[in-house]
């Protein structure tokens, strides 16, 4: 988890654009930021396999008695939409993450000298 998590941190570049203005981050911000990113993934995994299975069982139990119903189209459907949900779900949990990320480096004011 923790290369997946320093992967995405190093993608979004956060400390850097805050280089960029002037300011500097700390261990510890740097860490709550890993620690929120971890929290964030994690959150995302859980409502993707709990949309993914309620969404198969859900349609299994109401389309049980229609005709051409495949099982593969059951799947496929409930793939989807799970992926789009862990995708909204991820994305929402690392906005929130990197504006917190923000407001705490801003509120410190560490200034390079």
């Amino acid at each position: 988890m923790d290369i997946i998590t320093s992967t995405i941190i190093v993608a979004q570049n956060q400390e850097g654009k805050m280089s960029a203005e002037g300011y500097t981050t700390d261990q510890n911000q740097r860490n709550n930021l890993s620690e929120c990113i971890s929290r964030g993934l994690l959150k995302s995994l859980g409502v993707g396999s709990i949309t993914f299975t309620s969404l198969y069982f859900g349609q299994r139990y109401f389309t049980r008695n229609l005709k051409g119903m495949r099982r593969s189209t059951i799947i496929l459907s409930s793939t989807v939409f799970t992926g789009l949900a862990a995708y909204l779900t991820g994305k929402a949990a690392l906005e929130e993450c990197n504006k917190n990320f923000k407001r705490s480096v801003k509120q410190n004011k560490i200034r390079p000298s």
